[in-house]
């Protein structure tokens, strides 16, 4: 699921690193809260037979020659993986309370972020038909690498993934939202199972 909220660019500058320059689609910034469930996490021929459920906050960006996602934070109900997922792979992941279920066809999510002031912001979404792609759709989705900056250093690490097929999905009962000084949804739209593939990350600087 990707919800995408159009922010004030200026709002957003000060949570991404100075290096970084922030893209933008028809001159407007964008961060995705993306939810997922996550089967099977690892790298090469090894997984780990773990499930869990994440919720992340990106925005777009890019550095030289690189274009892709930067992550503002990645929540996973979950103390041990974020740290050794931080130190491997220069990510951001954190301890955050996420709660996912179904009921009568109706997904219902409930998420806490304490870095961002999230406190049990929820929804509940229902999937619908399928949907066409666009440029702006493409700018959020088909992302392939993610940039980095733990301490003094930018990485880079490549993603590798089919396009996404997209629906178009229906969210209910929006409560407790608001981040960057915003509290609407532009958008939101969801794609089906997809495998992704990641290798290790390279330092650039």
């Amino acid at each position: 699921m990707f919800m995408n909220l159009e922010v004030d660019k200026d709002h957003l500058r000060a949570h991404i690193p100075s290096e970084l320059e922030i893209r933008t689609h028809n001159n407007k910034s964008y961060i995705s809260l993306v939810f997922f469930n996550l089967e099977g996490p690892g790298i090469d021929c090894f997984n780990i037979p773990l499930s869990l459920s994440e919720f992340n906050i990106r925005t777009y960006v890019r550095y030289k020659s690189f274009e892709g996602i930067y992550f503002l934070t990645l929540d996973v109900n979950n103390c041990l993986l974020p740290i050794f997922v931080n130190k491997i792979f220069k990510l951001n992941y954190h301890n955050n309370s996420i709660d996912y279920n179904t009921e009568n066809n109706l997904k219902r999510v409930n998420w806490t972020n304490r870095k961002f002031n999230l406190a049990n912001f929820s929804f509940h979404f229902k999937v619908r038909e399928s949907m066409q792609t666009s440029s702006y759709s493409n700018f959020i989705t088909e992302n392939y690498l993610y940039l980095s900056k733990p301490k003094n250093s930018i990485y880079y690490n490549k993603v590798y993934h089919k396009k996404w097929d997209l629906n178009h999905v229906d969210l209910h009962h929006i409560k407790n939202l608001n981040l960057f000084e915003e509290n609407l949804i532009h958008s939101a739209f969801y794609g089906n199972q997809l495998k992704v593939r990641t290798g290790f990350p390279v330092k650039l600087t």
